[in-house]
């Protein structure tokens, strides 16, 4: 019988079974023939390497082991047997090994190491993406972050956040010095983000930190615009007036005396809803607001006659009190947005400074110290957080009947701004009035002027001589 060279081959390689033993030589691997499943040979010499041969004869070195303590099965393909060497996949396997046989769990070195690569790599982009998505913030925040951080750090938004520096940050910040207030809140969400950072290990310091520990920060003034008592008579006159020659619309006027008499803020006030009210005790509870926290405010005699033309006024199928325009009429879904127009109008009547929205609630605030409302209780009709003690764990919300006469008495502190022209009883000659009840009678029908006082132009020396 003649026997040809592939038989003598055959003889000397011969078809392994499956996971089957041999000693690994480069000619052996490159004689093992493929079977109709896959299969796998252990090498000898080094104890966890292994030829994974498949069907469409592609062979690949693998290292399998054990983890010592957890005893996880761990496996590392080395690579592709007709590229690399015999030699240095034994060598691979070995080093591979050794880290089980430490207790190093290869899968989880590798997943560090990714997540330590992803790191490397993350830009100040990234990072405002991942720190939005983190945190539980409020959609008007996330629109912050989103305009501020592109805007105003244009320099480092596609930089790698490990590459920024103190002294970039630093002297971004001072570059910016004709625009202290917007670059400080800038840089406020910045560090917020490398807070984050540092909190997630990306990082191992805020460079954010030396602008304030160089002493370098803007003193940004707070914000003390309103409306000045000198100010609030000519406010409301032409308030009434424009109102009355329908030169602003009764939905915006409600809304511009709802902010003045309540303190809301613009967004609180813009979102309530029909269902925010409760008819049992008479009051609205603002839900969404800044801390959290929901602002039940009781109403008012003027509060209810607001909300009874806006039942009247709006469409039946809109939710919020103060609905949007649209067209010549308005929306059956949307909310009302600004009142920034509004508030021009009045003012440029009135001849008096620009106010905007939050000046309202500034005023409100200014009323309420006038009318001798102790801090507690304003702190309680601004909803703001009040962190004594009594407060805190004896008066835990302040009583709803004194919120209510301290809202009343800002209603009636505005009716009796507003000019009313009228006779004197007792010497028949023409007075002007501060009445209780201007603003229900003119506005919506629902009282009459009371005519017991007249008002007078007080100057600071009159008020000094009535001290005496």
């Amino acid at each position: 019988m003649q026997i040809s060279i592939e038989n003598i081959d055959l003889l000397k390689f011969p078809q392994q079974t499956l996971n089957s033993t041999a000693t690994f030589t480069n000619k052996f691997i490159k004689h093992v023939l493929p079977k109709a499943k896959r299969f796998v040979i252990n090498d000898t010499e080094v104890t966890g390497l292994k030829l994974r041969v498949s069907p469409n004869g592609r062979k690949r070195f693998i290292a399998v082991g054990k983890v010592r303590k957890s005893k996880k099965v761990r496996t590392k393909t080395l690579g592709d047997a007709n590229i690399i060497s015999l030699d240095d996949a034994r060598i691979a396997a070995r080093q591979f090994l050794t880290q089980l046989q430490s207790g190093i769990d290869a899968n989880e070195l590798d997943a560090l190491q990714k997540i330590e690569a992803s790191k490397k790599a993350l830009t100040l982009n990234d990072a405002l993406n991942n720190y939005v998505t983190d945190r539980q913030l409020k959609p008007k925040t996330v629109a912050s972050y989103h305009y501020e951080i592109p805007k105003y750090c244009k320099l480092f938004l596609f930089k790698n956040v490990c590459n920024i520096t103190e002294n970039e940050i630093c002297e971004w910040y001072l570059e910016n010095k004709h625009r202290p207030t917007s670059i400080d809140k800038a840089f406020r969400s910045l560090r917020a983000i490398f807070e984050y950072l540092l909190s997630t290990k990306v990082i191992s310091h805020n460079p954010c930190t030396a602008v304030t520990a160089r002493k370098l920060r803007y003193k940004i003034k707070p914000r003390t615009r309103r409306i000045e008592t000198y100010d609030l008579t000519k406010f409301m006159d032409a308030w009434l007036y424009l109102l009355q020659k329908g030169r602003i619309g009764t939905l915006q006027g409600d809304f511009v005396l709802w902010l003045l008499m309540t303190g809301c803020r613009l967004n609180e006030a813009r979102t309530i809803r029909w269902s925010d009210l409760d008819i049992e005790q008479l009051a609205v509870t603002i839900i969404d607001t800044k801390n959290n926290h929901p602002h039940v405010l009781p109403l008012t005699p003027l509060m209810n006659d607001l909300l009874d033309r806006r039942k009247f006024d709006n469409p039946s199928a809109n939710p919020y009190i103060f609905v949007a325009k649209k067209g010549k009429g308005y929306s059956d879904s949307k909310h009302l947005i600004d009142c920034r127009k509004t508030l021009d109008k009045i003012t440029t009547t009135a001849n008096i400074p620009q106010i905007r929205p939050h000046d309202l609630r500034r005023t409100f605030t200014t009323i309420l110290d006038e009318l001798d409302v102790s801090e507690s209780n304003i702190k309680a009709l601004l909803n703001h957080n009040d962190g004594t003690v009594t407060r805190k764990h004896y008066l835990q919300a302040t009583n709803l009947e004194v919120k209510r006469r301290n809202l009343w008495a800002v209603g009636k502190y505005l009716e009796r701004a507003v000019t009313v022209d009228g006779i004197n009883q007792e010497t028949g000659q023409l007075c002007i009035f501060s009445c209780v009840g201007s603003i229900r009678q003119f506005i919506y029908g629902t009282a009459t002027c009371d005519f017991s006082e007249i008002k007078g132009k007080r100057t600071a020396k009159e008020i000094l001589d009535a001290m005496r």
